[in-house]
């Protein structure tokens, strides 16, 4: 049985993905027009929201810390979606395991816990950051294992820097096609419970979809 994922933003993105002046051109609002500013920016930011949740992607570059109990088991023949499902404590067989929120750029750090909370770090040497796939990994090097949490519940930390890049072109344009045609969808028939059809009568969730990493 799968447990749930223990995952906690640590640094948000410093940015939006998309400008607040592309959402005034998709709505055809006039440069003086300004009063609706705040809820404009509010509703940007629950299609960015929207976006990632749907996508399970990052877009703007920030910072998870992913918690576990255990290292993932290593079942022959499984795929490397595993490596999101709690194993048994103890010394793992996997050396995989799978971080969710692509794409990743990078592991901050890898700690484990005692049973009286001290911290260990495991060396970065001890493994690499695989950054060429999506999802992206975190894998033990020759000879390295996964080290043995000693604290029984959220015994690994896991910190990773993940997304596109600093700046809002980085992000896929029909990701941001999307945002900008949610936002405006939700603005223009707010108060309407316009929440609940958004993605299909915005057309969101079609240019999303070819973009949405699988569920792990």
């Amino acid at each position: 049985m799968r447990n749930p994922l223990k995952l906690q933003l640590t640094a948000p993105p410093a940015r939006l993905p998309v400008d607040l002046n592309e959402l005034r051109a998709q709505l055809r609002l006039d440069d003086d027009q300004t009063v609706e500013d705040a809820i404009l920016l509010a509703t940007l930011r629950s299609a960015t929201e929207a976006c990632e949740v749907s996508t399970g992607r990052s877009l703007i570059t920030q910072t998870w810390t992913l918690f576990r109990d255990a290292w993932p088991i290593e079942t022959p023949g499984a795929p490397l979606r595993e490596g999101w499902c709690e194993g048994t404590l103890g010394r793992a067989s996997a050396r995989i395991l799978v971080l969710p929120r692509p794409p990743l750029q990078s592991v901050v750090h890898v700690k484990t816990f005692a049973e009286d909370d001290t911290e260990v770090l495991w060396p970065a040497s001890a493994y690499f950051a695989d950054t060429a796939g999506l999802p992206g990994r975190l894998v033990a090097r020759a000879g390295q294992a996964f080290p043995v949490p000693g604290r029984v519940a959220n015994g690994i930390e896991v910190r990773f820097v993940a997304g596109h890049g600093g700046a809002p072109g980085d992000v896929p344009a029909r990701l941001r096609q999307g945002i900008v045609q949610l936002a405006a969808y939700l603005f223009e028939n707010r108060g309407d419970n316009a929440a609940e059809a958004a993605l299909s009568a915005s057309g969101a969730g079609a240019l999303w979809r070819p973009l949405t990493v699988a569920r792990l």
